[in-house]
Formats: C-alpha cells, sequence, structure tokens
C-alpha cells in the first residue's frame, strides 16, 4: 500500500512541477500580449488562444493533486463534529463521492477527444489548433482526479488513529 501511495505520489509531484512551468509560461504570454497589444497596438493572433488552453490544462490536470493534498474546497461542517474513528470514515466517504464525477470526466472526456480526433475538428481560429488536443485534457483531468482519490483514501487509512480520549486531550 505505501509503495502505491508513493507512485501515486510521484506522479502527483511531477504534474504539480510542470503546472508551475506552465503557470510561468502563462504569466510570459499575457504580458507579452499585454504590451504587444497595448503598448505597440499590435496584438498577437495566438496569445489569447493558447493561455486559453494553457489554463485548462491547469484546471484539469491540477485536481488530482489538490485532492490529495486536501486543498479541495469543501464544506467541514460535519467533519470538525466528528472525532477519532468517525472522522477518518467521513472523510473517506468525501473523497469515494468525487469519483463519479471523475469517472464521468474520464468517460466523456475520452468520448469527445476520440470523435473531434475521427473528425479532424480545429479551432474556429487562424491556428486552427486540432480541438483533440484540449479535449484530452478533460480525460487526463479525470484520470489523475482517480488517481488523487486513490491516493487520498491510502492517505487517510495510512494516518494513525486517534482515541476519543486522545482527542479530549489534544481539544
Amino acid at each position: 500500500m505505501k509503495s502505491i501511495l508513493e507512485k501515486i505520489e510521484y506522479i502527483q509531484r511531477l504534474v504539480i512541477y510542470f503546472l508551475a512551468l506552465l503557470i510561468g509560461f502563462l504569466v510570459i504570454i499575457v504580458f507579452y500580449e499585454v504590451v504587444s497589444r497595448y503598448g505597440f497596438r499590435s496584438p498577437t493572433i495566438w496569445a489569447n488562444e493558447i493561455s486559453s488552453y494553457i489554463l485548462q490544462f491547469i484546471v484539469f490536470f491540477s485536481m488530482g493533486v489538490l485532492l490529495i493534498e486536501d486543498e479541495h474546497l469543501k464544506v467541514t461542517f460535519f467533519l470538525d463534529k466528528m472525532k477519532g474513528k468517525a472522522n477518518k470514515v467521513l472523510r473517506i466517504i468525501n473523497v469515494c463521492l468525487v469519483f463519479p464525477y471523475a469517472t464521468i470526466l474520464l468517460i466523456y472526456g475520452w468520448k469527445i477527444t476520440v470523435s473531434s480526433y475521427e473528425r479532424d475538428s480545429v479551432s474556429p481560429t487562424l491556428l486552427s489548433v486540432p480541438l483533440w488536443i484540449p479535449y484530452s485534457f478533460i480525460c487526463i483531468g479525470g484520470g489523475l482526479l482517480i488517481l488523487g482519490g486513490i491516493g487520498s483514501i491510502l492517505k487517510i487509512i495510512k494516518e494513525p488513529y486517534i482515541t476519543p480520549e486522545e482527542v479530549k486531550a489534544i481539544d
């Protein structure tokens, strides 16, 4: 179990490093576009589209990382009330509720990617980017979210169990 979690965390770490590079690249592209548009009155034809695709990539690929690091937006009303084993079980249930959503992303992301690839769909801009590329972000993001969910459950299980008496001593 530990080696599976280590492999998932390694994949997620690689994704984080790549996303950090993309965020830096996104900043450079947007800065270049602002300078060329407002400084030289000569906007680019590619910056808006490429920055949109990079942003999509960042959003879909970061979902699994956020889940495994327990950084997703969440309502913790019940979670804060539960202590010990009940808290652990509720956290696992919360993560399991992500799996249907991630599976839908994976399946339908794959379907739309294959469909756009078979039809040779391209973006309606001068760049004519093959749309299977940005559509594949949905599918891969769903897969990374499933991996993140598995990793998150393994992390929760691996945590030491705290008895109600120990919780009272901490509070």
